[in-house]
């Protein structure tokens, strides 16, 4: 019985229930949605020209994120908190400065040697230079044929500033940048908890004023540990590689070494810039194909192992970022700020991504740039 039943109910369906469907939603005010793009287009401008104040101000603040934990620990040995602000921006940049003096010689070297680079590698890459000589012959005569009456096109040299110049004014902005850097850094460190908890001692509810401020003391927290720890990973992998190289007979491995620290704070990029230079220096040092090739390829296998394995162990999946949401990250704030902004292209995406995760609404969007 319940078998025919249900055959018959197969065989002829019962007519479809016929409700009336909910009304439509309207469409957004055209208005609102003008204003929201103009004010998208102000904020993109405002990024984009004010990067000269923004940079200093946005690295300052990233660095106090990874150096509060440690004003914090002088705090609880009763040094003040001024005092260990201080301490912290002299140790930082001492530390920098000693790196750089340390490195000076070796990248000063390379780059006194350029001229003969590339001497050398036009003969040991002649066959392709040969080539390339004569495509652009080729294509010098298709001009000369195109101009007008068969003569080629006068060209228009427009002079710009010397190279002298040049270096005096980047130098001058580099000095005037690190000390800003240094002024902001110290004062988002020895004042920045009294300022968010005045900020906060604002809000009418205490609901609000113990949420926000469990948020702000989550964001702090996770961020110090993400950002210690992607800079501990990134020196182990500069020691490693520094000892790969020198193990391989490349010359000058520290200076390798402390290229790929920096380099990797970019994903993708870094490692593949460190590639390109490697194989460089390794035609220059080397004769024949497989130990030209072992060097880059060795760093190749390093840098994967600590991206595919020893990072995502590491950092866990609580921090772990999109892949997709990092390179564009970089390909944005690369083409905002150029190279300091895709050093901060990583962390900042990271801080957008606690940031939403700590609130419910845009949990949505955090789970999105997450792994």
């Amino acid at each position: 019985m319940s078998d025919r039943t249900a055959d018959s109910t197969l065989d002829n369906p019962p007519p479809p229930v016929t409700e009336p469907l909910p009304p439509a939603k309207h469409p957004r005010n055209p208005m609102t949605v003008a204003v929201m793009g103009l004010f998208v287009i102000a904020v993109l401008y405002t990024v984009y020209f004010g990067r000269d104040v923004l940079l200093p101000i946005a690295l300052a603040l990233i660095l106090s994120f990874l150096l509060r934990p440690l004003v914090r620990g002088l705090y609880r040995l009763r040094i003040p908190e001024g005092i260990g602000a201080a301490i912290m921006v002299l140790v930082v940049f001492g530390m920098v400065g000693a790196g750089i003096y340390t490195l000076i010689g070796p990248a000063t070297e390379w780059i006194d040697r350029v001229p003969r680079v590339m001497h050398e590698l036009e003969f040991k890459l002649g066959d392709i230079r040969e080539g390339l000589e004569r495509a652009r012959k080729a294509s010098q005569q298709i001009e000369r044929i195109a101009g007008p009456d068969g003569e080629a096109a006068r060209e228009v040299v427009v002079r710009g500033p010397s190279l002298a110049d040049q270096v005096l004014k980047q130098t001058e902005a580099v000095i005037a940048n690190v000390v800003i850097l240094q002024v902001l850094l110290y004062f988002f460190l020895a004042r920045g908890r009294q300022s968010l908890e005045a900020l906060i001692g604002t809000m009418r509810s205490i609901d609000d004023r113990v949420h926000y401020a469990m948020v702000a003391g989550t964001v702090q927290q996770n961020i110090a540990v993400y950002l210690a720890t992607i800079t501990v990973i990134n020196v182990v992998l500069g020691i490693a590689t520094a000892l790969l190289m020198w193990v391989q007979g490349m010359p000058n491995p520290t200076l390798w070494g402390a290229m790929i620290t920096f380099l990797n704070f970019i994903p993708f990029i870094g490692p593949a810039v460190m590639t390109a230079v490697l194989f460089l220096v390794s035609v220059l040092t080397f004769d024949g194909l497989f130990n030209i090739l072992t060097p880059p390829l060795s760093f190749v296998a390093l840098a994967t192992i600590e991206g595919n394995f020893l990072t995502p162990m590491i950092v866990g999946r609580r921090l772990s970022l999109n892949p997709i949401a990092v390179f564009v990250s970089i390909l944005f704030w690369g083409w905002m700020w150029g190279i300091p902004g895709a050093l901060l292209a990583v962390p900042i995406l990271a801080i957008f991504k606690i940031l939403c995760d700590a609130h419910e609404p845009a949990k949505a969007i955090g789970a999105l740039l997450g792994d």
